[in-house]
């Protein structure tokens, strides 16, 4: 029977990431994995609020907004809404099977970062919108996204149902919850940035930032659990991961193909000037060979580039973004002195 206090001292050293004995005392003076630590620190840096940035001017664009860039605008907003509203307790369902303490004080703040992001729609909701309870109660009404939300909401429902293999329900909800992180959200986030790039709800750009700069970092927590249970047979999941591999390359395939869809709906009203169903195309199957990449799996795309580099690439990198202080009043900063990121932290996790 699962307790919520193992009553008796367990070396956590020595216990796999995941249905090992039931956790005791939360202790993080010795670590079998300093990285899962280390990231659970730079999370925290990266505290911030959405109530930190002025939607102001966000209000008075989204009036002059054309019929076709409202569609793009609202259709994306639904779909982040839906997907982070899912995040949070899909780390939930992984961490029932957590069995390291390390890896636990991460999905912790990992989740609570989530409920941020779901605090940020509702945030923007309510500064921009004229009726933000009318838009929430449209999300589940809208068939696409109903559509993605049964997609992504397989691999964890079938995790909750405990029907086959721990082993492999774990591992397919942990490859699930890294290609969400780290691609299913990356058209919408474009789009959100282009707004932003033309000068168009730059506050949201700004809050859009933000979350995609939490979701690369958590990209790189499922990347290093996802490594470290390939390569330690101390963990029990070799075996499930040779198993599993084909799966892998499965799951970037139809998580690919959905995102080219979705690029199709947002177009469906009509086109914007500078960006077209076509190169977010590209940027998804750009992303995906990245993303395989740095977990050490073979490419799947021919598409070599970043068909959006340039102006996507400015709101990556704050030091290009130039906003004025009273429109978007925070700008990325992390909190802290202590943590330098750099190339090491993510070990070669690639955007």
């Amino acid at each position: 029977m699962k307790t919520v206090l193992n009553k008796i001292n367990v070396d956590s050293t020595k216990q796999p990431l995941f249905l090992g004995k039931d956790l005791a005392i939360q202790r993080y003076d010795r670590l079998k994995y300093p990285k899962l630590y280390e990231l659970y620190d730079q999370q925290l840096n990266f505290f911030w609020r959405p109530q930190e940035v002025n939607l102001t001017k966000d209000a008075s664009d989204y009036k002059k907004l054309s019929d076709e860039e409202r569609f793009v605008f609202d259709s994306n907003l639904k779909f982040q809404t839906m997907g982070d509203s899912m995040l949070s307790r899909s780390i939930h369902q992984m961490m029932d099977h957590v069995s390291n303490p390390e890896l636990e004080i991460c999905m912790n703040v990992w989740s609570f970062f989530e409920t941020i992001h779901s605090n940020s729609y509702t945030y923007i909701l309510q500064n921009v919108y004229p009726d933000a309870t009318k838009f929430f109660d449209s999300i589940l009404e809208d068939k696409e996204i109903v559509k993605r939300a049964n997609f992504l909401t397989s691999k964890y429902d079938a995790l909750m149902g405990g029907t086959k293999d721990p082993k492999e329900q774990i591992l397919e909800a942990l490859i699930a919850t890294q290609i969400m992180e780290g691609l299913t959200f990356y058209v919408s986030f474009a789009c959100s940035f282009y707004f932003g790039y033309r000068g168009k709800m730059e506050g949201n750009a700004k809050i859009i930032n933000l979350i995609s700069r939490d979701e690369n970092l958590h990209v790189a927590i499922t990347q290093n659990v996802i490594k470290y249970l390939r390569d330690n047979p101390d963990e029990g999941f070799q075996s499930t991961y040779k198993k599993s591999e084909e799966k892998i390359y499965e799951f970037y395939r139809a998580a690919v193909e959905a995102e080219k869809e979705w690029a199709d709906y947002l177009f469906s009203k009509g086109s914007l000037v500078g960006l077209t169903p076509e190169s977010l195309k590209q940027y998804t199957e750009y992303l995906a060979n990245n993303r395989l990449n740095s977990l050490g799996l073979k490419k799947l795309y021919d598409t070599k580039s970043n068909p959006l580099a340039g102006w996507l690439d400015s709101f990556y990198d704050s030091k290009k973004v130039q906003v004025a202080p009273q429109e978007t009043e925070i700008s990325s900063y992390v909190k802290g002195v202590d943590n330098i990121l750099n190339e090491e932290s993510f070990d070669n996790f690639k955007l």
